[in-house]
């Protein structure tokens, strides 16, 4: 099954105006979970141990020292995690599976509520704050996408983003996190996901 829902557009103009027919990416398989992911060409898998090692790798920074938390809450979670790398930027992005939540509109405050809970904890934390920037929901009989962002800022001066998508289809449920120091619009790229 595709999911093919068209996502509320936010402001940003670099991936939405893309035709999609012609959206450069590399669909990556989830084999265990039977997902295929779509992302841009420039992405990169990493598996739990090398996405660590990349996190070390990194020089000393606050976004190292967020990766390596956030990396340390994920590996020791319940669901499969799937790690991603743009390899020219510092564009992170996580996919964890969940046990099956089927959500509608109606649920939306009630997801906003938790990932603004999630971020605002994350953010206090690492000594930082968490700003909402947007919360939309998209559905149809099928699949059901939620997107939050936030905006992650620190005393020094360090802005980052952070996109959430909740996928809801064929009996399984994702997350999909992206962490980046720009904010740009992936959902041309959440619509040409695959669940089977």
């Amino acid at each position: 099954m595709i999911c093919c829902i068209s996502l509320i557009s936010c402001n940003n103009k670099s991936v939405s105006q893309i035709d999609e027919n012609k959206l450069p990416g590399t669909y990556f398989e989830l084999n265990e979970d039977k997902i295929k992911l779509f992302f841009p060409v420039y992405f990169q898998e990493f598996n739990e141990k090398t996405y660590g090692e990349l996190i070390d790798a990194l020089p000393d920074s606050n976004e190292k020292n967020l990766e390596k938390e956030r990396f340390n809450y994920l590996k020791f979670s319940k669901g499969n995690t799937y790690y991603f790398k743009d390899v020219a930027s510092s564009t992170l992005i996580t996919v964890k599976m969940h046990k099956y939540m089927p959500f509608s509109k109606n649920e939306s405050s009630f997801l906003l509520g938790f990932l603004t809970n999630q971020c605002a904890d994350y953010a206090f934390a690492t000594g930082g704050e968490c700003e909402k920037i947007q919360g939309r929901y998209s559905g149809n009989a099928k699949t059901k996408v939620f997107k939050a962002v936030y905006k992650l800022t620190k005393e020094n001066d360090y802005i980052g983003y952070n996109t959430m998508y909740i996928v809801t289809s064929n009996h399984k449920t994702l997350s999909i996190s992206i962490f980046s120091n720009t904010l740009e619009n992936y959902n041309k790229f959440i619509e040409k996901i695959v669940i089977k």
